[in-house]
């Protein structure tokens, strides 16, 4: 059996596992014309948390009607609206220089055309803009497009290495790369929902919850982990005797006190 298939069986065992924990992800809906709002939302997510990057996504929409306002607004006004995603000043430059680059490019404000385009090609056109990178591309496709790649986040690359479907070294360009293609269609969205509520819930940085998990039998981080715990036996200190110093003052012997009835005589 070739490597390819034998990781392509594994993922579908780390999906089955997945949903017996936190149980089925529903459909997403793609909404035609959202390409270029999920990539806008996917850019203010960089370097800060969901919570943030959806409130500063909703001021700067119900503040601007349109991405041609956001455009030809003062960077002052966008950056007002996106302060609570931090580093405003430099985000809202280069929102703008996103959407002026399209406007050049396209002639429009939009991003429908990729959706007539293999996810290989309109991946590459995303990460050919200033400021995107691999998971910002892939959430845009997966999200905004319904393509079949995966988004790899810090949480969901420690995953996928603990797991062993990707390299120990691997990062998150490589893991997409990978493992996108092996996944069976029409479950690229569960598996990335489905990954990133493990990481966050058990497969955390540190003391992850591997005592019960359902993919401990397919992961030989966990496999490990929960052997050594299992092995782990707490033996009590030996008591033992501390020589001390032949020759000290006070009347200190070689074993105890000089007053010590147990203390040998000299």
């Amino acid at each position: 059996m070739s490597r390819e298939k034998q990781k392509r069986l594994k993922l579908r065992k780390v999906f089955r596992g997945l949903v017996r924990m936190y149980g089925q992800v529903a459909e997403r809906k793609i909404r035609r014309g959202a390409g270029l709002d999920t990539l806008v939302e996917a850019m203010l997510s960089q370097n800060t948390n969901m919570v943030n990057a959806t409130r500063g996504y909703r001021m700067v929409r119900r503040r601007f009607k349109t991405w041609a306002e956001v455009l030809a607004a003062p960077v002052g006004d966008v950056q007002r609206e996106i302060a609570i995603c931090g580093l405003a000043r430099m985000r809202a430059r280069r929102l703008q220089d996103l959407l002026r680059t399209i406007l050049e490019r396209r002639g429009r404000l939009s991003l429908d055309f990729l959706a007539r385009e293999t996810p290989e090609a309109a991946f590459e056109y995303l990460m050919g803009f200033f400021g995107i990178g691999p998971k910002t591309a892939a959430f845009t496709l997966l999200f905004g497009f319904g393509q079949p790649v995966l988004p790899v986040d810090n949480g969901v690359l420690r995953v996928v290495r603990r797991l062993r479907l990707v390299r120990p070294k691997a990062r998150d360009l490589e893991a997409g790369r990978v493992l996108s293609p092996l996944i069976d269609k029409g479950r690229h969205h569960a598996t990335h929902v489905l990954l990133f509520r493990h990481a966050k819930e058990r497969c955390r940085p540190r003391n992850p919850k591997c005592d019960g998990c359902a993919l401990v039998k397919v992961c030989p981080y966990g496999a490990r982990r929960v052997r050594h715990a299992v092995n782990e036996v707490e033996e009590p200190a030996k008591r033992r005797l501390v020589q001390l110093a032949r020759f000290v003052s006070a009347g200190v012997g070689k074993f105890g006190t000089a007053d010590d009835e147990s203390a040998p005589a000299r």
